[in-house]
């Protein structure tokens, strides 16, 4: 598919299988929460690189059309999966509905811990709801720094001061043994912004390296076989230290760190044997279906999952969570053709036919009979 990065989509597919297999009973061994950081690193490179090149193209930037490709993007599978489903619930069972309220307009992430009435199965919206507000607060801040020619430096700027701010914030929190601390670190915003920070000093990386004509050795070494493997191991080291502190601190900065360093690593490579393989990896069909589903099945998976696990008891845990986790993969997957599918390419259809108007208009103002008519006197 144009436009998108396959290795960015395998990381995708990565992302959302940690999470499933996490909460398909293994979570002792696979973090599923590692995911979510991943997903977040991601989210910050990729609005980024997108943002920068529609500025550098236009010197300038479309709230309007930002935020109606995100709700084309987000709607409706979350109308499908959590919305209607919610509704339906709610004649049967008790529904705290601000907490759905918290759902649908993203600020569920502030309610998370103190375990609401919700639909079974929706409390991974959690992390929709982070996503969200960076998105929107983000937007808003381009559309001002946008104007200025330094707006990159700025941008820098604010990312640094994020990573920062957050990281500093965890270490103030910590506090080890003590579950609500853990619990307002993991869901808080402003705890967890420095990961999405961190994908966007990962895209103005990229982009200033992209605007350079030479070749510097922090460049160089980001396409290396030994920046793969190095973050590789780091990410691994994140999952093995299980100690707490480091759990409610740093653990998230390691992973965050990781994911921006394969980002860069895809897209600067040279052709090595190691990169062949990464590329061949990245590009198997089965791998990039559950890329670009990954959404979809991050929406439904938790549902899904519990209710296979529920069924599944006397089963060994390795073959109930196998099938759980090929379930709610399944599932995702067809949401993602049935609904965000039809839904991308009926929007393309709107813009494009507005477009094609805007150019006909266009064409009509600039034809000299169109010119002669303005210019005539009226009256």
């Amino acid at each position: 598919m144009k436009n998108r990065y396959a290795h960015v989509d395998a990381l995708r597919a990565f992302a959302v299988l940690i999470v499933v297999v996490g909460h398909a009973g293994l979570g002792h061994i696979v973090p599923g929460g590692s995911g979510v950081t991943i997903f977040f690193a991601i989210s910050g490179f990729i609005i980024t690189t997108v943002l920068l090149k529609e500025w550098q193209k236009t010197d300038g930037f479309d709230l309007g059309g930002f935020y109606i490709r995100r709700m084309v993007k987000l709607l409706p599978p979350l109308v499908v999966v959590l919305i209607i489903p919610t509704l339906i619930y709610s004649m049967f069972a008790h529904i705290d509905w601000a907490a759905f309220a918290g759902q649908t307009f993203f600020y569920f992430n502030w309610m998370m811990p103190n375990d609401p009435d919700v639909l079974p199965g929706s409390g991974p919206v959690w992390s929709l709801s982070i996503e969200e507000q960076f998105y929107i607060v983000f937007a808003l801040l381009w559309v001002w720094l946008a104007r200025s020619r330094r707006a990159v430096p700025w941008l820098t700027g604010v990312a640094i001061a994020t990573v920062v701010g957050a990281t500093v914030l965890r270490v103030m929190l910590a506090e080890p043994g003590n579950e609500a601390v853990a619990d307002r670190i993991y869901y808080g915003s402003d705890t967890r912004a420095d990961s999405l920070a961190w994908g966007i000093i990962a895209a103005v990386i990229l982009y200033r390296w992209q605007q350079s004509e030479s070749d510097s050795r922090w460049r160089t070494l980001s396409g290396t076989t030994w920046a793969l493997f190095g973050a590789a191991a780091i990410f691994l080291a994140s999952v093995g230290l299980r100690d707490e502190w480091f759990q409610q601190t740093f653990r998230y900065t390691m992973q965050s760190v990781a994911t921006c360093i394969v980002i860069l690593y895809g897209m600067l490579a040279t052709s090595t044997r190691v990169h062949q393989w990464f590329s061949s990896v990245s590009n198997l069909r089965i791998v990039q279906t559950i890329g670009l589903a990954s959404y979809s099945v991050y929406l439904v998976h938790l549902g899904i999952v519990r209710i296979v696990l529920d069924h599944t008891e006397s089963l060994p845990l390795p073959v109930t969570a196998a099938i759980a986790v090929t379930l709610a993969v399944a599932v995702g997957v067809a949401l993602y053709w049935v609904v965000e599918v039809p839904a991308r390419r009926q929007y393309d259809k709107l813009r494009n036919r507005r477009a094609a108007r805007a150019d006909v208009r266009s064409q009509d103002a600039e034809s000299p009979t169109a010119a002669a008519e303005s210019a005539a006197p009226r009256g």
